[in-house]
């Protein structure tokens, strides 16, 4: 698994820097998301 996956990964080296920060800046949406909708139901209870 872990060679294919390298073998596989070789190819898209090109986007590690750019899939990097697109990650990050999911993650961020997505934790800022969640501290909306939390901070909404706290707000409605």
């Amino acid at each position: 698994m872990s060679v294919s996956g390298v073998r596989h990964a070789s190819a898209p080296v090109r986007l590690t820097r750019r899939g990097r920060v697109v990650l990050l800046g999911l993650f961020f949406v997505l934790v800022a998301m969640a501290n909306v909708v939390l901070f909404t139901l706290a707000s409605q209870a």
